[in-house]
């Protein structure tokens, strides 16, 4: 009973119980002042109780109302969690896919300029950035330099960007290109270099 309404309403409520104990009074059939009191006691008492009683019921509704909303927010969560996980193996997959067609379109390269020499180009294409120069053989076709070259020349806006010390981030942005698709092209480029070397 903290609310001030609810002291209001008791006031209004005492002045109703007042205006008509007044009145029979006057007429003169009043009531000794015990059994007044008496039923104002009673009355406030079924008041109290009325009102306790709806407070219990606003109580309810708003804890369930809570428990509802942290389902809610417990659902949202969990589907947010899972959509991570997805996004982040379609980034993996993407990578993966953009090396391989990178490697393939090497190999193209390869068989178009010299038919002979395609297998060693593709070869070269194939290794991954961790090949060490100790494991490289010792001559390298001709075909892999020419790969190297047309890869600078296909690319030569990104490679002009990435030398004047631009981010792989500006880059893409500015070439509409994938993160992983740049890293990849500039790693086969520095592998290129090192075989030819």
């Amino acid at each position: 009973m903290d609310q001030p309404w609810v002291y209001i309403v008791l006031v209004g409520l005492l002045i109703v119980v007042y205006a008509k104990i007044i009145p029979r009074k006057s007429e003169g059939a009043a009531k000794p002042d015990g059994a007044i009191v008496k039923e104002m006691e009673q009355a406030m008492d079924h008041l109290a109780m009325e009102l306790e009683e709806q407070n219990k019921a606003l109580i309810e509704l708003f804890s369930g109302t809570k428990q509802t909303y942290e389902e809610h927010a417990a659902k949202l969560t969990s589907r947010v969690e899972t959509l991570e996980k997805q996004c982040q193996e379609l980034r993996h997959e993407l990578g993966r896919l953009t090396f391989s067609e990178e490697q393939r379109r090497l190999s193209r390269q390869a068989d178009v300029s010299k038919p002979g020499e395609a297998l060693e180009a593709s070869a070269g294409a194939a290794v991954s950035p961790a090949y060490s120069e100790s494991a490289a053989p010792a001559a390298q076709p001709e075909a892999a330099n020419k790969a190297a070259m047309n890869m600078k020349e296909r690319y030569s806006e990104l490679f002009g960007l990435y030398e004047s010390g631009k981010s792989t981030d500006y880059i893409a942005k500015k070439l509409g290109m994938n993160k992983g698709e740049i890293s990849l092209i500039l790693q086969l480029a520095k592998q290129e270099e090192r075989s030819n070397a």
